[in-house]
C-alpha cells in the first residue's frame, strides 16, 4: 500500500513538472520531494539520476545543489562515506566563499561522522581560514584537535 502511494506521488509530481522519464529537471523535483516527505531511498535514487545525467557531458544548472542534497540524504541514512565524492564535487562547483564553507562544514560533519576526526578537521579549518564565525566551527576545531594526534 505504501509504494502504491509513493507511485501515485510520483507519477502526480511528473506530471505537475510537465517532464517525462528522462528530464533531470524531473528527477531532481522528485528528489527534492521526496526528501521532503522523508523518503530518503526515493529521493537519492532521483538524485542519482540527475548526477548520471551530469557524468554524461549534459550541463544542468542545479548540479551543485544536486550534489549537496544527494550527500545530505546519504549523510541522513547513516552513510556518511557514500557522501565523500558528493561534497567534494560540489565544492569543485562552488564559486562563492560562503557556499565553500558550507559544503567544507558538511564535509567535515560527514567525516567526523564516519569516524575520521583527520579529515573532519583539515574542512573545520578550512571554514574556519575563511570565517571564523561560521556556525560552530571554532569549537568543532577545539574539540577534534584535542582528539587528533
Amino acid at each position: 500500500m505504501f509504494s502504491d502511494l509513493v507511485t501515485e506521488a510520483s507519477n502526480d509530481l511528473r506530471e505537475s513538472a510537465g517532464g517525462g522519464e528522462d528530464d533531470p529537471e524531473t528527477h531532481y523535483s522528485l528528489g527534492i520531494a521526496f526528501r521532503e516527505m522523508g523518503l530518503m531511498d526515493e529521493a537519492i535514487g532521483e538524485l542519482q539520476k540527475v548526477c548520471k545525467y551530469i557524468d554524461e557531458g549534459h550541463s544542468f544548472p542545479h548540479a551543485l545543489l544536486t550534489y549537496t542534497w544527494l550527500a545530505e540524504c546519504l549523510v541522513g541514512e547513516g552513510l556518511p562515506e557514500a557522501a565523500f565524492q558528493w561534497y567534494e564535487r560540489a565544492l569543485k562547483l562552488a564559486e562563492d566563499s560562503d557556499s565553500r564553507n558550507a559544503i567544507h562544514y558538511d564535509l567535515a560533519s560527514a567525516y567526523e561522522a564516519a569516524g575520521r576526526k583527520r579529515e573532519a578537521l583539515e574542512h573545520f579549518l578550512a571554514v574556519m581560514g575563511s570565517n571564523i564565525d561560521y556556525r560552530d566551527t571554532a569549537n568543532r576545531v577545539r574539540e577534534l584537535r584535542s582528539t587528533v594526534t
